[in-house]
């Protein structure tokens, strides 16, 4: 079954998570998916298909910049976010939006449905990466744009980089994933996302690099902020919850340590790497 892990891991665990910490994950990622967005002339869209949509606020922010009668569908293959996301509409009084779940690898699309398509973070899980781009561009209008901002190496971004390290003084990690494998930073190598788009049928392929500080788990002491942090990689969560709060304490401990220079005034700064990339279908 195509995707298989990553239905199982954001329609259970994953996807629970981040329901609960829905605006803590914004608060960080908000400001990424914004230079990504700006990269397209909302003003000329129709109808905009939200990549990788999770919880929805990517796409009910973009409902609210859309000209008249223009739509934005949100699509994820995550049960519990888009059921959330769904439950936002009507709260927020949005009318123009809506969201699919589905796996947009695999599952079939109306040709030509969709006039532009935007990421935050949402286009490094395909298994077969070329399979899901294809599919995409072929629910897209010849010409039509794409923006998305993917992270780039580990290494360059300290905010994953030192819960790992932190977690090896304690428990068994596994072997980090093969490079490109799906997962957070399957799209570090620009050569590589760009022959991915390439095969897929897209063109003007623009890739460029940013930085930015993010700001993760605003309003919380450090303590609690580490322990979110363990909270936010599926083996240190699985660890924690195996061993018991008074086995894994020396971890938390270790790692607020660890965040303690990092976080001011109640809130964790990192700084961040990414990639801003757009292209043509």
């Amino acid at each position: 079954m195509a995707n298989e892990q990553q239905i199982e891991f954001w329609s259970g665990s994953g996807g629970e998570y981040w329901v609960v910490n829905q605006q803590q994950m914004d608060t960080m990622l908000q400001p990424l998916g914004e230079q990504a967005l700006a990269r397209l002339d909302l003003g000329d869209v129709r109808h905009l298909l939200d990549i990788g949509c999770g919880t929805g606020s990517t796409t009910l922010d973009i409902a609210t910049r859309l000209g008249e009668g223009a739509r934005v569908t949100g699509a994820d293959l995550s049960v519990p976010m888009t059921d959330y996301a769904r439950s936002r509409l009507a709260p927020a009084g949005i009318t123009n939006a809506d969201f699919m779940t589905c796996d947009l690898q695999t599952d079939t699309l109306e040709p030509d449905m969709f006039d532009a398509a935007f990421s935050r973070f949402g286009v490094m899980f395909f298994d077969q990466p070329v399979v899901g781009f294809s599919n995409i561009r072929g629910a897209m209008i010849s010409g039509a744009p794409l923006a998305f901002v993917c992270w780039q190496a580990p290494s360059e971004n300290l905010w994953h980089s030192l819960a790992v390290a932190t977690a090896r003084e304690f428990i068994d990690m596994p072997a980090p994933p093969e490079p490109r494998a799906p997962g957070p930073f399957a799209f570090a190598e620009t050569d590589y996302v760009t022959s991915l788009l390439e095969q897929a049928g897209f063109g003007d392929i623009v890739i460029a690099p940013h930085k930015q500080t993010v700001e993760m788990f605003s309003g919380q002491d450090v303590r609690s902020a580490a322990e979110n942090f363990a909270r936010i990689n599926p083996v240190i969560s699985a660890f924690v919850a195996e061993a018991g709060e008074d086995k894994a304490e020396p971890l938390i401990d270790a790692l607020a340590e660890a965040l303690t220079p990092y976080h001011k005034n109640n809130v964790l700064n990192f700084p961040s790497a990414t990639w801003l990339v757009s292209a043509r279908a």
